[in-house]
């Protein structure tokens, strides 16, 4: 099997939840020589767990990580922030292949754990869409939940709570965001307790900017001071629950030092929220899909005074659509609108003179079509045939630079149209 077949292989798996007994039945016998720190969250999993395992590398530790996303298999499994070696990944989606099948997530993640097993990883990072899932791995002595909100498959902040914790096993430390809202904060606390776990939350009072107006974010948050490649409050806070972990594993028998806190913290590229491309004009690239993510970009735009701007955006979902519009515009959550009735859709100061709607790979155009109408009710918004079309319009139509978000597949597809031009 090539490496192209195997990423067509799990490419090719359908959606779905497997039991944590059918995941530990396809582990390699060798999976406990690895420990796991699994992140389950709505919002900011990639981000932490990027952070987490650059931290790992830069302490010593043969360190495996394993993000969920759009991009190929092999792309998405790495060892030392390297992609795994290639017949790692065949070796294992050719074992996966030949047993009963697993869904999506599971199979993924089952190779994930032949690779890092295989590579000699002492600790490996892991993105848990399905937290439950977690129960499945030999040893997590950490864990996170991210940043909880609105999912895009109509749950409540409670039940998204829920099952992120999941992620929790008994003796286990897990951190969690700063500035949860209160009803996830409650779930995660009584799930906590019943699982006989750790919960550590970070002090937002405890994070500083240090450059708050500049498109660089030099934090300090408990004393440990970097300059980030995250820009704002809510990748801050990603950083925060980087840091917690690092402490947490160092508690736990794991040598951390603050020097490799510092340098990993430091040392991350960021592909995943507010990438700024290029300064003159203004090009910024976002992944974020959820209304709190939404939000926390518009925060780092008012926070920067940007004014003029023109958005390209590139949903693959309806459900939550107004509400990420909504944010988008007025740079409040759905919880703090509903507190706040002094503003109106459309009536918002915003960075944006215009807004273009274009349609991700893979996703069908009515789709966007439909989306169009929700966004002229906060946007002078207009539908583009292709994302080129978009990029196109949107710099004749800015006086000061353009945003391409809404999703992961079209911030990396605007990333490979720039790169082109």
């Amino acid at each position: 099997m090539t490496i192209e077949q195997a990423n067509q292989y799990f490419a090719s798996l359908p959606e779905g939840f497997a039991p944590a007994e059918q995941l530990r039945e396809a582990l390699p016998g060798s999976a406990d020589q690895t420990a796991y720190v699994g992140v389950a969250g709505t919002a900011g999993k990639t981000a932490v767990a990027r952070l987490l395992s650059a931290i790992l590398k830069a302490a010593g530790f043969v360190t495996g990580s394993y993000h969920a996303g759009c991009e190929p298999l092999s792309a998405r499994i790495r060892v030392n922030g390297e992609p795994a070696d290639p017949a790692l990944l065949t070796g294992a989606a050719e074992k996966l292949s030949a047993a009963k099948p697993l869904p999506k997530a599971a199979a993924e993640l089952a190779a994930a754990v032949h690779c890092f097993a295989q590579a000699g990883c002492k600790l490996a990072v892991v993105e848990l869409p399905d937290a439950g899932l977690a129960a499945a791995l030999p040893r997590m002595p950490v864990c996170a939940v991210t940043a909880i909100g609105p999912d895009g498959v109509s749950r409540s902040v409670e039940r998204s709570a829920a099952l992120a914790a999941g992620v929790m096993r008994e003796n286990c430390v897990c951190v969690t965001a700063p500035e949860q809202p209160k009803a996830a904060l409650s779930e995660l606390i009584v799930a906590a307790g019943k699982a006989n776990c750790e919960l550590v939350v970070p002090d937002p009072e405890d994070i500083s900017f240090l450059e708050a107006e500049k498109f660089t974010s030099q934090i300090d948050y408990g004393g440990y001071t970097v300059p980030l490649a995250f820009l704002g409050r809510h990748a801050a806070g990603n950083a925060a629950v980087a840091v917690e972990l690092a402490l947490a594993l160092w508690r736990k028998g794991y040598e951390v030092p603050d020097e490799a806190i510092l340098e990993g913290l430091a040392a991350v590229e960021n592909r995943s929220s507010i990438r700024v491309l290029s300064q003159k004009p203004l090009v910024i690239l976002d992944a974020c899909r959820t209304p709190q993510q939404a939000a926390a970009l518009l925060r780092v735009l008012n926070m920067a005074k940007v004014r003029h701007m023109s958005a390209v955006i590139g949903l693959s979902d309806e459900e939550g659509a107004e509400a990420f519009f909504s944010a988008l515009e007025s740079g409040l959550t759905p919880e703090e609108q509903k507190k706040d009735k002094t503003t109106m859709p459309g009536m918002s100061e915003n960075p944006f003179d215009k807004v273009f709607l274009v349609t991700p790979q893979g996703v069908d155009d009515a789709l966007t079509e439909a989306l169009l109408e929700k966004a002229r009710y906060h946007f002078d918004a207009e539908l583009c045939a292709s994302l080129a079309e978009a990029v196109a319009q949107a710099k004749a139509n800015s006086r000061r630079g353009l945003l391409i978000c809404g999703s992961e597949e079209i911030a990396l597809e605007a990333a490979e149209e720039l790169e082109n031009r």
